[in-house]
């Protein structure tokens, strides 16, 4: 796995320490209604998520760094990148319904892309960290060749995560509505 140091962080592999990082962020209610579902407060439960992604990793379908300052380095943040082929890709389209096979959407999407998706602790938020984090991941995703990047947002009440996207210069390209009826929206890098 690749290891990005930034002027302030680090995005390394996913240590056992973590774990306490993944629960705050797995069981908050609000970051969790940004991810389109229910709050993880289960430890076996949040435990099988990180499974599933060291699983995942071995096998090339999804990537998964957890963001540190670089001088403290305790997580404060994730960013997971993750092929079509990847069970995560379904899960983060679940909140707008079963997407995988419909024709207009594959008709929009590109097999072959990658998806996107951060979050980070609320302390960490509106600092300019996941702009800095995620350029390093997009800078990546270039010199291997990975393209489309997508990005999905359930709700464009998310400003703070439209706003990121706007900046790395992604662009909508789907609207979408949730089950909830939120509107939200896929995104793709433009400069590919």
């Amino acid at each position: 796995m690749e290891k990005f140091v930034t002027e302030r962080l680090t995005l390394r592999e996913m240590k056992s320490k973590d774990i306490f990082g993944y629960s705050t962020l797995f069981s908050d209610k609000d970051t969790m209604r940004q991810f389109g579902g229910a709050p993880i407060t289960d430890d076996l439960r949040i435990a099988n998520v990180i499974d599933q992604k060291r699983k995942e990793e071995a096998a090339g379908i999804s990537l998964f760094w957890t963001i540190t300052i670089s001088d403290e380095k305790d997580f404060i943040g994730f960013i997971r990148l993750m092929s079509y082929n990847s069970e995560y890709f379904d899960l983060s389209f679940e909140a707008m319904g079963d997407l995988r096979n419909d024709r207009e959407f594959l008709s929009q999407v590109d097999k072959n892309g990658w998806e996107v998706d951060y979050a980070l602790l609320k302390e960490f938020r509106n600092q300019g960290i996941m702009t800095e984090a995620l350029g390093e991941v997009l800078k990546y995703c270039q010199e291997k060749h990975l393209k489309p990047i997508y990005a999905k947002v359930n709700s464009l009440e998310n400003r703070a995560t439209t706003s990121v996207l706007e900046k790395l210069a992604f662009s909508e390209l789907l609207p979408q509505i949730s089950n909830e009826g939120q509107m939200g929206m896929i995104y793709v890098l433009d400069s590919q």
